[in-house]
């Protein structure tokens, strides 16, 4: 089920963990549901995080997107065990010098100004300076597992993103385009005005024929909105035009004009000014958003390949199944 979009990442380490929301009948001991490595997954964890995903999902969820949201967040909680184990295999650790900078980030942007004010702040989203702490010492220590075994494998080298441009060449592909000028002599609302148009085109080409510029014909005959620039259209790609127009503009040289072509406005004769076959996008002019793409998309892969390198790697024992049998690991 998608869960609102959210993202691997965002669920990972977020700097709140979503644990901290009160369960009900919290007075009970805390059952252990899965043993991750030395850590453990709890009923609290879990219920916490599925209630806060439940919220985050709008609407009424049928008995199968429940079974499959249920699944996904003791996924999601797994994944957080692996990566705090993981953290301790490499030696890394958050100190309290560190979680005092976070803490008094969070106070400035959020324009606190006393010990107790936070205090209260932290009070009504059931928190306490201890708990937050601890909090931030389980995420800021994940982003650093994160940052050392999976940012770093990211390749965001002008040489990767050249591969990804010429793979992906036709993404950036600039049509076939024609500049053309054009006088336009409206056909009317009536048979006598139409048959004038049709006149006054056939008259239109004639003079051009005979040698009449045609910028100079556009000033006496057109009367399209484009006489007093020349006629001039401008670059027209494919598409751009009255089908009646491309068919006959797209398959003229430069330098030609054509028949008078009759459309529901009236009667067009067209001018190519000059062409510009299919070409790309420039690399350069691409970059910026390639690099923006992979960015998300080659991290998002790389960090769903790391995880199930730990979860492949990990002794998962499932004590008790909250999901109704949906946790299957080998």
């Amino acid at each position: 089920m998608r869960r609102n979009r959210r993202s691997c990442l965002a669920v990972l380490l977020a700097w709140v963990s979503l644990s901290s929301i009160p369960v009900h009948g919290a007075d009970l001991v805390d059952r252990i549901l899965v043993r991750v490595n030395s850590r453990v997954v709890t009923q609290s964890q879990y219920d916490a995080r599925l209630e806060a995903a439940m919220k985050d999902t709008p609407g009424t969820l049928s008995e199968a997107q429940r079974t499959e949201a249920k699944k996904a967040v003791m996924q999601e909680l797994i994944h957080e065990a692996l990566l705090e184990d993981r953290a301790r295999d490499l030696d890394l650790f958050t100190t309290e010098a560190e979680i005092d900078d976070q803490i008094a980030k969070l106070k400035e942007q959020n324009k606190v100004k006393s010990d107790e004010e936070f205090a209260q702040a932290l009070a009504a989203a059931n928190l306490t300076v201890d708990k937050l702490r601890d909090q931030l010492r389980r995420s800021m220590t994940v982003q650093r597992v994160v940052g050392r075994e999976v940012h770093n494998k990211v390749d965001l080298s002008d040489d990767a993103l050249r591969v990804v441009y010429e793979r992906e060449k036709e993404a950036w592909r600039v049509p076939e385009q024609i500049h053309l000028a054009e006088i336009l002599i409206s056909g009317g609302d009536s048979p006598a005005s139409w048959a004038l148009a049709e006149r006054r085109a056939a008259e239109a080409q004639e003079k051009i024929k005979g040698g009449m510029k045609f910028d100079t014909a556009v000033g006496l005959y057109s009367d399209g909105a484009t006489r007093g620039r020349g006629g001039d259209l401008g670059l027209i790609a494919k598409g751009d035009l009255a089908a009646e127009i491309e068919a006959v503009a797209f398959s003229m040289a430069v330098g030609t004009v054509s028949d008078p072509i009759k459309t529901s406005h009236g009667f067009h004769i067209v001018k190519v000014t000059d062409k510009k076959p299919v070409s790309y996008k420039p690399f350069a002019e691409v970059k910026a958003e390639l690099l923006k793409r992979e960015q998300d998309t080659q991290f998002q892969k790389k960090l769903a390949e790391y995880l199930e390198k730990l979860q492949r790697e990990a002794i998962i024992r499932v004590v008790f199944d909250p999901t109704g049998g949906q946790l299957k690991f080998s």
